[in-house]
């Protein structure tokens, strides 16, 4: 596949092998940079306000001097050079590689420095495709990551480190507690399924602000298709009690846990709520799809 990908490079589209970066590059030597990950679908680029808006909070924050709005062009622009309509697109944006004469190790880059923006887009199933939640098992690892998760940093080591101790668990999924709460997944967003006290049910999924979590674009979208969610912090034990368990992400979309720290969860496979919850996303994006082909025919 990577040789016959065409990946962006500082403007440049063209095969992935021939893709070339300094190694002195910041990103390489400190992960100094912000990324965000995008879905395509039948050519429409989902959300990418939510998109550029997000990496630009980071970007910002991280002093990097980068005009994400270039994405509204740049993601069509690639989809069409790998012939792709259905996709999940990789951006990433690092301070750029010191001038000849700049140190090369200094946590102050040098004024100027330009950043390298770099992109790549992979094939994804096409909406008709989401008909039925993934799964997967998942154990709990203590989240130690920096209290900035709200910014898309390309030093995703903490995460890696949290992937592996899952994996070493025999679960293909980290679910990251911090004070005893849940924050997130490696790379998604949890929702869980209670029981309310009054014999019904009620969907939660943690603030952003109370461990400091990514807000997934996802995540947004399903809050508006479900207003009945509540947005509260949810206990490990609740975490464990819970009628259902799922990850919500670009790549994932829904992928329901039926196991936990190795005991089963629920009926041990996706459950009524992340059935519905997929099938009305799946029917949101076939809307917006519909929609974005009927303005462009007009």
């Amino acid at each position: 596949m990577l040789r016959s990908m065409l990946v962006h490079l500082n403007g440049d589209i063209l095969p992935a092998p021939d893709a070339k970066i300094s190694v002195f590059d910041r990103g390489f030597i400190f992960g100094d940079g912000i990324y965000e990950g995008i879905r395509a679908f039948d050519g429409w680029v989902r959300r990418v306000d939510d998109h550029i808006a997000r990496m630009r909070q980071g970007l910002e924050e991280a002093g990097i001097g980068w005009d994400p709005e270039a994405l509204r062009e740049l993601c069509p622009r690639l989809l069409d050079a790998n012939g792709l309509r259905d996709a999940f697109l990789y951006w990433q944006v690092t301070r750029g590689t010191p001038r000849p004469g700049d140190p090369v190790r200094t946590r102050l880059a040098t004024p100027g420095t330009e950043p390298s923006v770099f992109g790549y887009c992979v094939p994804l199933p096409p909406v008709e495709e989401l008909v039925e939640p993934g799964r997967c098992e998942a154990a709990t690892v203590t989240d130690d990551r920096w209290r900035k998760g709200h910014v898309k940093s390309i030093s995703m080591l903490a995460n890696v480190m949290a992937a592996i101790e899952a994996d070493r668990a025999g679960a293909e999924e980290a679910i990251l507690i911090r004070d005893g709460r849940v924050s997130e997944s490696c790379a998604t967003n949890v929702f869980v399924v209670l029981r309310d006290g009054r014999g019904g049910r009620e969907l939660a999924t943690p603030p952003v602000g109370d461990a400091s979590i990514l807000a997934g674009v996802t995540r947004k979208i399903l809050l508006e298709l479900l207003p009945e969610t509540r947005v509260r912090p949810i206990a490990l034990g609740e975490l464990r009690a819970a009628e259902e368990v799922f990850l919500t992400g670009t790549i994932t979309t829904i992928k329901s846990v039926v196991r936990i720290d190795g005991r089963p969860l629920g009926a041990g496979a996706p459950g009524p709520v992340a059935r519905d919850t997929l099938a009305r996303y799946a029917g949101y994006i076939r809307d917006q799809v519909a929609a974005a082909t009927g303005a462009a025919a007009r």
